[in-house]
C-alpha cells in the first residue's frame, strides 16, 4: 500500500513538471525554452524530461510512475553452478572469471550469455574465492602467514595493559 501510494505521488510531480510541455499547439522553440526552464529550476537533466514525456506519451499516468526492479528476490546463479565455478578455480586458482564463465558454458552447464563476469566474480568473492583471495593463500612459504578477513573493520585488536603497569 505504501508504495503504490509512494508510485502515485512520484507519478504526480512528474506530470505537473510536465504539464507546460503537454500543451496543444506548443512550437518547438517554445518547448526548447521551457525544456531549459525546468531543467535549471528544478536540477534534472533535458534527458530525463525527454524520458518523462516519452513514458506520458506511450503509457499516460501509469508510464510516470516509477518502475520496479525485474530481478528483485531471483537468484541469476544456481547454487548448484556456483559450486561449478568453484570447483573450476580451485583446480586453477589462476583461471579468470571469463575462463570459467566460458568452461561452464562449454560443458553445457549454463546457457551462452546467461552469467555475467561482475555476477559471478561478487558470487566467488563472498565465498572467499576471488583472485585477490586466492592468491593470499597460495604463497604460503614460511612460518607465517597472511591473516585477512573479507570486509573492513570484521576484526578489531585491542592491547590491555593493567593499570599497575603502567604507573612504574
Amino acid at each position: 500500500m505504501k508504495n503504490r501510494q509512494k508510485s502515485e505521488e512520484i507519478a504526480t510531480a512528474r506530470l505537473e513538471l510536465l504539464s507546460p510541455l503537454l500543451e496543444p499547439g506548443l512550437d518547438g522553440a517554445k518547448a526548447a525554452r521551457l525544456k531549459a526552464r525546468i531543467c535549471t529550476e528544478v536540477g534534472i537533466s533535458e534527458r530525463t524530461i525527454r524520458r518523462y514525456l516519452n513514458a506520458y506519451r506511450t503509457g499516460g499516468f501509469e508510464g510516470l510512475k516509477p518502475k520496479g526492479k525485474a530481478w528483485a528476490g531471483t537468484e541469476s546463479i544456481s547454487e548448484h553452478l556456483l559450486e561449478q565455478a568453484i570447483i573450476l578455480r580451485r583446480e586453477v586458482p589462476t583461471r579468470s572469471v571469463p575462463q570459467i564463465i566460458e568452461i561452464l558454458e562449454w560443458e553445457g552447464l549454463s546457457p551462452p550469455g546467461s552469467i555475467k563476469h561482475s555476477t559471478l566474480q561478487e558470487k566467488l568473492a563472498k565465498r572467499v574465492y576471488s583472485a585477490r583471495q586466492m592468491k593470499t593463500y597460495a604463497n604460503v612459504d614460511g612460518a607465517a602467514r597472511r591473516y585477512q578477513k573479507t570486509s573492513r573493520n570484521a576484526l578489531w585488536q585491542v592491547v590491555m595493559r593493567s593499570h599497575r603497569a603502567l604507573s612504574h
